[in-house]
């Protein structure tokens, strides 16, 4: 897949979100956040920006000049223009960076790091109707939410969740 291929492929996955929170699924995407943040912790440690965690472009500290596009960034801004309130701020750069991402993900100066994904596990909450927001250090979802704490407290070689459907799933039958 050519690097333009995989950038319209996350467009499109992007685009095709419902932004309308979901909070029958809250307990997956309390699950997803936080393997989230323990990716992005991996990338901080590993590009020694451990000082812009928990959010930052990934792939700006990697490849800077190779990016996803003006016209996607702009096409996603409109998309954004859209969205209700609540999907702007931090959902919106997340979406951004994810674009970045893929038009980088697989260059060599990426795969040398041998590390997950960062932004898929947020891209999937999105997908699964998962909306937060950060306030006075803690992450809240409608239903719910947990103390932010530090990059070092997410830093783990083991994924907080398996990604697949299943898992998913399973873990929302659960009561919260």
């Amino acid at each position: 897949m050519t690097a333009q291929t995989s950038v319209d492929s996350a467009m499109e996955r992007i685009l095709a979100i419902k932004w309308e929170p979901d909070d029958s699924r809250a307990s997956s995407h309390i699950a997803l956040l936080r393997e989230y943040l323990r990716r992005a912790a991996l990338w901080a440690k590993a590009l020694n920006c451990t000082d812009e965690w928990p959010f930052f472009d990934v792939a700006a500290h990697i490849c800077p000049l190779q990016r996803a596009g003006d016209a996607k960034v702009e096409a996603l801004g409109r998309h954004f223009s859209e969205a209700p309130f609540y999907a702007t701020g931090i959902i919106e750069k997340t979406c951004e960076w994810f674009l970045h991402w893929d038009a980088v993900k697989n260059r060599p100066e990426v795969t040398k790091f041998a590390l997950p994904d960062p932004y898929e596990p947020l891209i999937i909450m999105y997908e699964r109707g998962g909306i937060f927001s950060t306030e006075h250090g803690f992450f809240n979802f409608e239903v719910g939410g947990f103390p932010r704490g530090t990059w070092s407290d997410h830093y783990q070689l083991s994924p907080a969740i398996e990604l697949d459907v299943r898992a998913l799933e399973e873990l929302d039958s659960k009561p919260l």
